[in-house]
């Protein structure tokens, strides 16, 4: 009866851990409670059996948890559990919009709302998100695309345009 309890300890850990990974992904709660359960188990080992006893336990429960963790993997659960998307996915798609965006470089337009710095100005009939450098640039106002960064179109006020603006 004194082995029923660690053993127990440690299987209903493992087993919270495993509805962790497959029902309840990003609770933690359960994971959590299952790991300290586990812990518990072993713990108690250590005390109940010495350092063989317990060693013998930690092993045994390393080598379940292993198990249980290559059990998840092959069914498909730890892609539930585990972030899949990569965040550089994006860039896969990236060099073809670069290509079309990278075109409007240099061109002029004029803002269809007001940049502050951010907002659309209309660049050869396409509107575009756009940011500009700081500045405050009005709507209606003629822009440049000075820059591309990634997803990030930067455009700068006309100089003629700053001019007809600050004599009129």
């Amino acid at each position: 009866m004194e082995l029923f309890v660690p053993v127990a300890l440690i299987l209903v850990g493992l087993a919270l851990i495993a509805v962790e990974v497959t029902v309840v992904p990003g609770l933690n709660v359960v994971g959590v409670v299952g790991a300290l359960g586990a812990a518990t188990g072993v713990a108690i080992a250590f005390v109940e059996y010495g350092l063989l006893g317990g060693l013998g336990t930690l092993g045994a429960t390393v080598l379940a948890a292993g198990g249980l963790a290559f059990l998840l993997r092959d069914s498909g659960a730890w892609d539930r559990f585990v972030l899949t998307t990569s965040l550089l996915a994006g860039d896969a798609v990236e060099p073809e919009a670069t290509e079309s965006r990278s075109k409007l470089l240099g061109r002029t337009g004029h803002a269809l709302t007001p940049l502050r710095p951010a907002g659309v100005v209309e660049v050869d009939d396409a509107r575009i998100e756009v940011v500009t450098e700081g500045a405050f640039v009005a709507a209606g106002s003629r822009v440049r695309v000075v820059a591309i960064a990634r997803r990030r179109v930067l455009v700068r006020m006309e100089e003629a345009s700053v001019a007809s603006e600050s004599a009129g």
